[in-house]
């Protein structure tokens, strides 16, 4: 294949990328850059880092963030898992898959929505918990960060389950036979063998659920009734309702950096000597 045909069949996602990726991006950081007369500042800047009103909402977005990943990772392996090695069959091995993936077909609204029903003084986690005698009143798990961080947890699990998923089924099954006929139990072989050989998947995993956390705007905007301020409402607020778009895409693009500070972790972990002895 010619390096023009190469050329022409990618200029398609090419434009695409600019014009739905970079060309925006640009767009942000130029109204990030300028005063209302159009000479760069640092302003916008400056006035978010030195807040302690939007300190303290960063603050809480990354803690609601970790927390939501950590829960993320805890059961996306449990189910991953699961469904790798004791799920022989195929059909049902792919029924697993479909449930799993089955939430990404449907609006982030729609199950915002469900999970507010769910999780009400007389939704179905309450009732049942008071008809088993085993709480008195009803909990709040609606309008807090709890709430936020159980809504953010269901969406957000298929992309930790598939992350490591898809790294548990390419683990060579022999390793795992090797080390039981050394002498290692079922514990040891997995703490040994098959998590350190599954880490590419948890960090990958964690990169997008922590990235997808953080700049979620409507499931923390609904779980919360508005009560609970974090980095992506304050995005929206300044936007869409004071119009102070300057300030709106400083904050914007100071979260997309620490998005990619975080990548860049990421990407280092993956290359460190640590990750390579693991695989070996």
């Amino acid at each position: 294949m010619s390096k023009k045909t190469v050329l022409i069949l990618l200029a398609p996602s090419v434009l695409i990328l600019l014009g739905l990726f970079v060309i925006p991006l640009i767009v942000v950081l130029n109204n990030s850059i300028l005063d209302e007369s159009g000479r760069i500042t640092f302003q916008h800047y400056l006035s978010y880092f030195n807040d302690q009103h939007y300190l303290s909402i960063t603050i809480r977005s990354i803690k609601i963030s970790l927390i939501a990943t950590f829960i993320t990772l805890l059961v996306g392996y449990f189910i991953a898992y699961f469904t790798t090695k004791y799920i022989k069959s195929k059909i049902i091995k792919r029924i697993a898959y479909i449930v799993i993936i089955s939430p990404l077909f449907t609006s982030a609204v729609v199950r915002s929505f469900g999970w507010m029903v769910i999780l009400g003084n007389n939704g179905f986690i309450n009732k049942t918990l008071l008809g088993l005698g085993i709480i008195s009143q009803p909990l709040r798990l609606l309008y807090n960060e709890t709430g936020i961080i159980i809504g953010l947890v269901y969406i957000l699990a298929p992309f930790m389950i598939l992350s490591i998923t898809t790294v548990l089924e390419n683990i060579d099954s022999r390793l795992e036979e090797a080390a039981s006929d050394l002498g290692l139990g079922r514990l040891q072989t997995f703490l040994k063998v098959t998590l350190p050989l599954t880490v590419p998947g948890i960090l990958a995993g964690s990169v997008m659920v922590f990235s997808l956390a953080i700049s979620a705007y409507v499931t923390p905007a609904m779980l919360s009734g508005g009560r609970i301020q974090l980095i992506a409402t304050v995005i929206y607020e300044q936007m869409m309702q004071v119009f102070n778009y300057q300030f709106g895409s400083a904050v914007a693009f100071a979260v997309l950096i620490f998005s990619f500070l975080i990548i860049g972790l990421n990407h280092y972990l993956l290359r460190s000597d640590w990750m390579e002895g693991g695989r070996r």
